[in-house]
């Protein structure tokens, strides 16, 4: 009996040894049909019946994204102009409040100044 079964299990080994060879040269064979150009998307797309509608869409999309991105680098610059602008309204009403601030302080220092003497 346990010769029987040593048996059985030496052909069970053998089969699965069989079986995972074949297994692993599919797998191979598989793997390289998949690495094919035949099977890229883009030419399997072009082969159907829906690859103008694919690229089609792509272009849409595309230009959709141009329009997009032309809007806002015009609002951009346009933000970016008025900020320009204010800071320039700015910088000129500090100089005048600078100015008319040293032109009041020379004014008095000059004052007492000549109260003094």
């Amino acid at each position: 009996m346990s010769k029987t079964k040593d048996l059985f299990e030496e052909r069970i080994n053998r089969e699965k040894a069989i079986h995972e060879k074949l297994l692993k040269k599919e797998m191979e064979n598989l793997n390289e049909r998949i690495k094919s150009d035949r099977y890229n998307i883009d030419n399997m797309l072009l082969k159907s019946g829906i690859g103008y509608a694919y690229h089609d869409l792509i272009n849409s999309k595309d230009k959709l994204n141009t329009n997009y991105q032309s809007k806002f680098n015009q609002t951009y610059h346009a933000i970016d102009v008025e900020l320009y602008k204010l800071n320039k309204i700015i910088d000129g009403k500090t100089r005048m409040v600078n100015y008319k601030y040293h032109d009041k302080k020379d004014k008095v220092v000059h004052k007492i100044l000549s109260e003094i003497m």
